[in-house]
């Protein structure tokens, strides 16, 4: 399955950067859902639309938890589920992080993220089923970052988008949970989800999951390569192997290592392209000051941010 995007968030705004019930069997979803239609249809409102997707993944287990869980998590930020989810043309999970500070003081700065499930108009209702339950396990699930942070590293980031809470493991087992539910048997035995399956366990295994996502084929060497590049050893992400690759991020064409790494530098052009704007603007604050007890505290703190910009950005923007 190519299914899923590669969740890592593409960063806009100041910064332009997925006792149990019995499982309901496919006729109890098929009374509401025609699984081979599309599930996008003009003729409805887009909350219509997901509104009969929301309905069906209630009708079992594992998909009345997802979205339970993603209910609860829109309301904590005062929006409805539906206010947190949209049509797209390809299937994702957005996390916009937002840089507030004013050019009359670049030392002070506020965050704020906020995230956005995108859902695929052109798949057909079952495939719109998994992608939808595997995009709220990202929502709901996936801890932010904040790239501007010195604590952002590579060997993090990578961990996070493969085996981290809410990364692409935990939102395909979810998937694959869910797609057992709708199709046990045979609808389940013919999907890739059986190379995370522990026949021992009788279900889907995280374990056998990191395996899988870890695996690149022949991008290993490369991505040793570039592993060195940021002192990272291969002990330090020993699941990487050159196995042949199954699972391919959709927004890099990679698989999810190799894009991880990919998105990690296309991330860090960007914010040290933004601290650079935010320099340029404390020089020119510190430029019209007239000396005094705050114009040494701005030089101060002009001096710590050179110094995190340095420390974070010599590798990413032009000498």
């Amino acid at each position: 399955m190519k299914r899923s995007s590669l969740i890592i968030p593409v960063f806009i705004a100041m910064l332009s950067f997925g006792g149990q019930a019995p499982a309901a069997t496919k006729f109890d979803i098929e009374e509401t859902l025609n699984f081979t239609e599309a599930w996008y249809k003009p003729g409805r409102s887009d909350e219509d639309n997901f509104r009969r997707l929301v309905e069906g993944l209630k009708k079992i287990s594992t998909g009345k938890k997802v979205i339970a869980k993603a209910t609860e998590k829109a309301a904590q930020q005062g929006f409805t589920l539906f206010d947190v989810v949209a049509i797209g043309d390809g299937s994702l999970t957005d996390t916009t992080l937002i840089r507030r500070f004013a050019a009359s003081n670049p030392a002070a700065v506020m965050y704020e993220t906020r995230s956005k499930v995108y859902l695929n108009k052109h798949l057909k209702t079952l495939d719109a089923l998994l992608d939808f339950a595997h995009e709220l396990t990202h929502y709901t699930y996936r801890e932010p970052f904040n790239p501007y942070d010195s604590r952002f590293h590579l060997k993090d980031f990578i961990k996070s988008t493969v085996e981290g809470r809410g990364g692409e493991v935990d939102a395909y087992m979810v998937e694959c949970k869910v797609l057992q539910e709708l199709l046990p048997g045979v609808g389940f035995a013919r999907s890739n989800c059986q190379k995370v399956y522990d026949q021992k366990l009788g279900s889907v295994s995280k374990e056998l999951g990191i395996q899988e996502f870890y695996k690149v084929g022949n991008h290993f060497d490369n991505l040793k390569k570039d592993l060195d590049k940021f002192a990272i050893t291969a002990g330090e992400l020993p699941q990487a192997s050159n196995s042949e690759a199954l699972f391919i991020s959709s927004a890099w064409g990679l698989p999810y290592p190799v894009a991880a790494v990919k998105e990690y530098v296309n991330i860090m052009d960007r914010v040290c392209k933004n601290d650079q704007n935010r320099i340029t603007l404390m020089q020119d604050k510190i430029g019209r000051a007239p000396a005094s007890v705050d114009s040494n505290k701005d030089t101060q703190d002009f001096r710590l941010m050179f110094e995190d910009f340095k420390s974070r950005c010599d590798r990413f923007v032009s000498k």
